[in-house]
């Protein structure tokens, strides 16, 4: 005699599997999300590098500070990237362009990993074709790095968070992407870098982020 399973049987193990798919698939989602999200880091911060090299090059110096990065109006021009909207350095840009003055459903607030909201750098701004939002700011009093960039890789879109979306970065004299412990003239190790990223209630959050994605080898698993 054949024996199968029973409805109630059938009906149990649709179940077990529609909860474990409800426990699992959001996890599963977030880990592709997190991953996204560290590439375009890792892409935007090579293709500013490479640009940074190639304008100590084509000016014949030595110091960034005397090509296009220092000058914001400048390196965030159609010369250097795909904008498909310059922002006027004022209200309206927080307002109408990254909207975190804006009002109602469109406000953009922006949190730390411990859930601290935190507000954006000032600087020029840009929206560019691929949906990145990009700030710049020169850093005149600084000897160790020309300026530095803020980006939010999927624009004004959720889950605008440091550490996943939102990150800070400079740029050196010798023209390298670095984090702003070495702007700050610090050493810090891999473990001292995620620890800040996680624990951070400061709009330093993107900027400690950004260290421990780089040195984690652009792993998003903190």
């Amino acid at each position: 005699m054949k024996k199968g399973f029973t409805l109630t049987e059938l009906l149990m193990a649709l179940t077990i599997v529609g909860v474990l798919a409800v426990l699992t698939i959001p996890i599963l989602m977030n880990n592709i999300h997190n991953r996204v999200f560290a590439n375009q880091v890792k892409n935007m911060a090579a293709t500013i590098e490479q640009l940074a090299q190639d304008e100590l090059i084509a000016h014949r110096v030595r110091d960034t500070k005397d090509t296009d990065f220092g000058n914001g109006w400048k390196i965030l021009s159609e010369k250097h990237f795909a904008i498909a909207k310059s922002c006027i350095p004022n209200r309206d840009e927080m307002t109408n362009c990254w909207k975190t003055e804006a009002t109602g459903k469109d406000k953009v607030t922006y949190k730390t990993l411990s859930k601290k909201n935190i507000s954006v750098p000032d600087g020029l701004v840009v929206i560019l074709k691929n949906g990145v939002i990009m700030r710049y700011s020169t850093q005149s009093t600084n000897d160790k790095i020309a300026g530095c960039f803020t980006i939010d890789v999927n624009g004004n879109d959720k889950p605008n968070i440091a550490g996943r979306d939102l990150f800070t970065f400079c740029v050196s004299i010798k023209g390298h992407v670095v984090d702003t412990y070495y702007a700050q003239g610090m050493e810090k190790t891999l473990e001292e870098k995620i620890a800040n990223c996680k624990s951070s209630n400061s709009s330093a959050a993107p900027s400690y982020c950004f260290g421990a994605l780089a040195d984690n080898g652009w792993k998003m698993d903190y």
